[in-house]
């Protein structure tokens, strides 16, 4: 059943339609003092974004029922279409429109010589390959999806991933990587367990008091400002790829619209024609869309160090993914939005 607003209008609120600009502000003011003060990059991200990507997922988790979370892990119909669509098809897709991007288009056009053409191929390459196991489940809860089968396909993932990854990376750059177990480890307890720990724990507290409705919505606030907290810190500690390599930039962020949009569709309509609701079909759209930039940023800086094009190409992702993935939220909502009247519609002429 879709989801429908709290208004009962079926239109987007306030809020929803001005957090775009919000989020153009936090850019900005990232950006500024990052060229204002370049010296505290290192600690803000060390800390800062951390800190704000668990205040972003924690407030998601204090939605999840344990129940329907348990029926999710075990839901291995759901699980084999992630696992398809994430592995056997996302990556080839991401490699084959760079491809068309970077080598029929940009390098075509003389925008890129051939040796920078190749590098930000392979950049590109490590940015599909390795599924998100953190913020997917951001995206999913803003866009009023199944949180807990996000969850479920985020603890699926962080294990798939470390034996597909290598795999992956040699098959489409020809080279050979090996991911650190520990490196997958730490995300999982940084934005798995111990936001899911935090959210059952504030549930099982609050449940049946007579304010708890008041606490989930403060928890929807904490979420939009740790967001947007994160997004400041993130273009604050790594906005130089963009002052650095502008054109660059534009180029990459074109690449990574079109892919993230082409995952997210096929995820979301494969779901739909297999007769998911909205909300299931939404957290597989953003299971295969969202990548995880930890990844592939760990595999550039390892593998690829004296390749300086492929570790920018990585470091500019994560400044291009939150504005990307935000997108897909606001065509999420407004998809949300269409099927409730159609809904509301139906309804009424049975009536």
């Amino acid at each position: 059943m879709v989801h429908r607003r709290k208004n009962g209008s079926g239109r987007l609120d306030t809020k929803t339609m001005l957090f775009p600009l919000f989020v153009v502000i936090a850019i900005a003011l990232g950006l500024l003092l990052g060229t204002r003060t370049p010296s505290l990059s290192g600690p803000l991200s060390d800390y800062g974004i951390p800190v704000g990507i668990f205040f972003m997922i924690y407030p998601a988790m204090t939605r999840i029922r344990l129940e329907e979370l348990g029926k999710s892990l075990r839901d291995i119909r759901t699980i084999s279409l992630m696992v398809i669509l994430n592995y056997a098809i996302a990556p080839f897709l991401v490699a084959g429109l760079a491809y068309f991007f970077f080598f029929m288009v940009f390098y075509h056009l003389g925008l890129l010589s051939f040796a920078v053409t190749t590098q930000v191929f392979v950049g590109i390459i490590l940015l599909g390959v390795a599924p998100c196991i953190a913020m997917v489940m951001v995206w999913t809860n803003l866009a009023h999806g199944n949180i807990s089968k996000a969850v479920s396909f985020v603890a699926w993932n962080s294990l798939i991933q470390v034996a597909t990854t290598p795999m992956l990376v040699y098959v489409l750059a020809r080279t050979s990587v090996t991911i650190s177990p520990g490196l997958i480890l730490e995300s999982v307890l940084l934005y798995l367990a111990l936001p899911l720990v935090a959210g059952i724990a504030t549930r099982k507290l609050l449940q049946g008091k007579a304010y708890f409705s008041r606490i989930l919505n403060m928890m929807g606030t904490l979420q939009t400002i740790a967001l947007l907290f994160t997004i400041l810190v993130i273009f604050w500690s790594q906005g130089s790829g963009i002052i650095a390599y502008p054109s660059l930039v534009w180029m990459v962020a074109i690449v990574m619209l079109t892919f993230y949009f082409a995952l997210f569709q096929m995820g979301y309509l494969v779901a739909r024609k297999a007769r998911y609701s909205y909300s299931d079909s939404t957290a597989i759209g953003f299971t295969v869309s969202a990548r995880d930039f930890e990844v592939s940023i760990a595999i550039a800086v390892a593998a690829f160090s004296s390749y300086p094009y492929v570790v920018v190409t990585t470091a500019i992702g994560p400044l291009l993914e939150i504005p990307l993935m935000l997108f897909l939220v606001w065509v999420q909502l407004g998809r949300e939005t269409r099927l409730s009247e159609t809904w509301r519609l139906a309804e009424v002429s049975k009536a």
